[in-house]
């Protein structure tokens, strides 16, 4: 990505296609607030119901938002990448619920990484057939930055021509609880080790990174709070805006019972967040 002096801000919504309350959400941050970009789940419920409303938004940058865990193994086979539970209870088989169990076979060495190859592609290819090419990848909780997952998603990016992708590396202060920011240790140290993978190979990223550490939680007042602590260069803000849906959380309570999605979409609605990037001369800008 070009750098210039001037400060810009991507703001990219995640799990769209989610379920179609999520991707409603999304669209309205879209459409009424900052949303510039969204990462589209092809491996999830509502993500047929996310493409059908696409192309009502022309200018809303869609993304593809990699399926680590929560979503349905598109392989469509049990392996070490799969969870025992069809959490979405349409009885297909699924990746792994959370994050704490895919590391921890991750770390003992039973996850075979052919088999998150596989996967992957097999995401990137059905991402194709609804769209002509992907202009962004990023990933469910940001393990595609995983040493072994790191390189196949570089792989694939080549292969596949994706020319950025989500580098958590330098990530922007936020207030939050003391459990978030010790995660965000390993995750900016994994992040600086991606980010130098991307360079050498030649995939762009966003210079900055907001949003990892209210991840869920974000409001008028910390996104403002945000804004005036962004640096020269490409700043990119994750955000999960979406109207409230109380069967997902029923689904999986173990990702969903706190998320605070409307309180992020109206963050991203609000004017005040508007007038603070007009006063601090931020441009919204896409990859």
């Amino acid at each position: 990505m070009n750098i210039s002096p001037r400060r810009k801000l991507i703001v990219t919504a995640d799990d769209l296609g989610l379920s179609p309350l999520i991707t409603d959400g999304i669209f309205r941050a879209h459409r009424e607030g900052i949303v510039t970009a969204a990462a589209l789940l092809v491996n999830a419920p509502g993500t047929d119901d996310a493409v059908a409303k696409i192309h009502a938004y022309p200018d809303l940058q869609i993304g593809l938002h990699l399926g680590v865990v929560e979503g349905h193994s598109l392989l469509g086979r049990h392996s070490s990448i799969t969870d025992s539970n069809s959490y979405f209870g349409d009885d297909k088989i699924c990746l792994h619920r959370h994050w704490k169990p895919f590391l921890a076979r991750y770390l003992s060495g039973v996850l075979d990484l052919r088999e998150i190859e596989q996967e992957f592609e097999v995401q990137i290819q059905k991402f194709m057939t609804f769209f002509p090419s992907i202009p962004f990848l990023n990933s469910t909780q940001h393990l595609h930055i995983l040493p072994g997952v790191s390189e196949i998603v570089i792989r694939l990016c080549k292969k596949y021509q994706i020319k950025n992708v989500r580098v958590p590396s330098s990530m922007v202060p936020e207030s939050s609880g003391l459990l978030r920011r010790l995660i965000g240790i390993p995750y900016r140290l994994l992040g600086v080790r991606f980010r130098v993978l991307c360079r050498r190979a030649g995939i762009g990223h966003a210079d900055h990174f907001a949003g990892f550490f209210r991840c869920g939680h974000q409001d008028v007042e910390s996104i403002q709070k945000m804004i005036s602590q962004f640096s020269e260069g490409v700043t990119e803000l994750m955000l999960h805006p979406a109207f409230d849906d109380l069967a997902l959380r029923q689904k999986m309570p173990w990702a969903y019972t706190d998320v605070e999605w409307v309180s992020e979409m109206e963050a991203a609605c609000s004017p005040l967040v508007r007038q603070r990037l007009a006063s601090e001369s931020i441009d919204l800008v896409r990859y």
